[in-house]
């Protein structure tokens, strides 16, 4: 069904990553020390990543063909497929319409163009999975549309990072923090069964991001620069002067991609709760 607040995009960075990387997916990988940083190597760690949660999931279910899922923030679907493959009853989610498109040209199962916060159905789930999508619900709305949801002793499976309560700098600005996170699970009446810490298999990721950043898209940029600049420098310098704050928030936000920055700061964790 619709979100209440009908106010839906195209995700030009998945795009990007799709039609022009060949990359199927946004998520983080599950990296082991043998994985060249490539983007070959990108998709063998996003791969098991998704077959860690597939694992986990199957698990935690021991019934498939009777099991409803709801892949909140699912993306193209790769998610969604596996578990349809392995006899999942999973349902999409997702307020992208570039991602309904691949979607639902991906498998026959229900897609629901929404945010997950004004999401309306009268479909109760037994498990609700959240692989990178936490992040982007409000906390004071994420457990209480949960509620609305999620069949008695359901689960909610949570993979994703979260930010310490020292955090600081652009770092800070993305992911709840872990310590509110998990004292509003509680006070909502959901308990942890499982928990566990990632942050090393995931952080390669970032330093592929950052290999790749600085051996192709910042020396092609240099290249195109240098070139408009010979041939329109009156125009490059009044671009560079209209521009000059984007520049400098995208040098300063290059940070995000720095993996020890990312583990002083941040935690990527993996959750299952379940609703008592």
């Amino acid at each position: 069904m619709a979100s209440k607040k009908p106010k839906f995009k195209n995700d030009r960075a998945l795009r990007f990553y799709n039609e022009v990387l060949g990359l199927d997916r946004l998520h983080y990988g599950l990296w082991e020390d043998s994985d060249e940083r490539t983007l070959e190597g990108v998709k063998i760690a996003q791969k098991r990543y998704e077959d860690f949660l597939l694992s986990e999931i199957t698990t935690l279910s021991g019934q498939p063909d009777t099991t409803r899922i709801l892949d909140v923030g699912c993306g193209t679907g790769v998610m969604s497929e596996s578990l349809y493959k392995n006899s999942f009853l999973v349902e999409g989610l997702s307020p992208d319409l570039y991602q309904k498109e691949i979607f639902n040209q991906r498998i026959p199962v229900p897609f629901h163009l929404a945010r997950y916060q004004y999401f309306e159905t009268n479909n109760r789930y037994d498990i609700i999975l959240m692989s990178e999508s936490a992040q982007y619900i409000p906390l004071n709305k994420l457990f209480a549309k949960t509620d609305e949801l999620i069949n008695d002793k359901g689960h909610l499976v949570v993979c994703d990072y979260f930010t310490y309560d020292d955090a600081s700098g652009p770092m800070a600005k993305s992911g709840h923090k872990l310590n509110e996170f998990l004292i509003a699970a509680g006070l909502n009446g959901y308990r942890m069964i499982k928990q566990k810490d990632i942050t090393l298999q995931t952080i390669p990721t970032l330093e592929t991001a950052k290999i790749f950043t600085e051996k192709y898209i910042l020396p092609t940029l240099a290249i195109f620069g240098d070139k408009f600049r010979e041939k329109k420098p009156f125009l490059f310098k009044t671009l560079k002067w209209f521009l000059r704050k984007r520049i400098a928030k995208i040098q300063k936000e290059l940070v995000l991609i720095d993996a020890e920055e990312f583990a002083k700061n941040k935690a990527y964790m993996f959750f299952i709760f379940e609703k008592i």
